[in-house]
């Protein structure tokens, strides 16, 4: 019970010293883990413009668009940190990708990773 005591002999500005600290300590390890995870709802946002084309694909082996519900979040990022960089060739895709930030693809990657397409 050393801690009890040692809490207790504290006058009330070095209590509010120390409960600040702690509280702000617990309020910053808490968003980075908050920022650490991709954002769904940013991905739900933004997937308006890819299921304008990724939605209507009937996922089908001759089409050219592939099916990108369910795919693997990392996948999902590489292909279209690719495009964005023009490493990989789309003149679409580029163009879509190149507005795109590193946080907002990896919420749509996280996005569609979770979800299937709509039948």
């Amino acid at each position: 019970m050393a801690g009890g005591r040692c809490w207790r002999a504290m006058d009330g500005r070095c209590r509010a010293r120390a409960w600040s600290a702690w509280v702000g300590a617990v309020l910053f390890a808490a968003s980075a883990v908050a920022s650490a995870a991709p954002d769904l709802e940013l991905g739900r946002y933004l997937s308006a413009e890819c299921v304008t084309c990724h939605g209507s694909a009937s996922g089908a082996p001759a089409s050219t668009i592939p099916n990108i519900y369910g795919r693997p979040e990392q996948a999902l990022v590489e292909a279209v940190r690719a495009y964005r960089d023009k490493t990989r060739a789309n003149a679409v895709m580029q163009n879509v990708a190149g507005r795109l930030k590193d946080e907002e693809i990896e919420a749509l990657a996280a996005y569609f990773a979770t979800i299937r397409r709509p039948p």
